[in-house]
């Protein structure tokens, strides 16, 4: 069961009606690598064998962080659907012929370029990253309602530079 509908995707990042039947597929890639990046396979399957257990965190929901403010995080459907819309950038006009893959043309109009193509990717990826924050924080806080939820609360370890101190090895 895909955890985004197209008519979900429609009412938070649309993408046009003349390309749903790729829909469905762009969903699924993006639940296959991009969720199980974030959630981890064993949480992620859970969320789809039991969507509805996991409302909190698929749609938004408002609640206090660790800091004790009240704050909403946009749900995890949001960030499927941003992830979608990025994907959908670089493929809706790609198509799969008997001869190879093509770029459609239209006589009224114009290809955009493949650097503006990949910057609008990576803005809308980097909305639903954003997004996708603020539910981490909302699971972490609440990670004994997850129990297959990995935390990542460990910190990376990162080495100080305090200065470089000039050495003389006896020249």
């Amino acid at each position: 069961m895909s955890l985004l509908t197209y008519s979900q995707q429609q009412a938070i990042k649309p993408i046009s009606e003349n390309n749903q039947d790729k829909f469905a597929q762009l969903e699924k890639e993006v639940e296959n690598k991009e969720l199980t990046k974030l959630l981890g396979v064993d949480f992620l399957q859970d969320i789809q064998n039991d969507p509805e257990s996991y409302d909190d965190i698929l749609d938004e929901h408002e609640f206090i962080n660790v800091r004790g403010n009240s704050i909403i995080h946009k749900g995890l459907r949001y960030v499927i659907a941003y992830m979608v819309f990025s994907k959908y950038i670089g493929e809706s006009m790609v198509e799969d012929t008997f001869s190879g893959f093509v770029i459609k043309q239209r006589q009224d109009a114009q290809t955009i370029q493949e650097g503006t193509i990949r910057r609008l990717q990576e803005d809308n990826r980097q909305l639903a990253l954003m997004a996708w924050q603020t539910i981490k924080e909302f699971i972490n806080k609440n990670s004994d309602d997850y129990p297959n939820w990995t935390s990542s609360y460990k910190k990376i370890y990162r080495p100080i530079f305090r200065g470089i101190k000039k050495i003389n090895y006896g020249r």
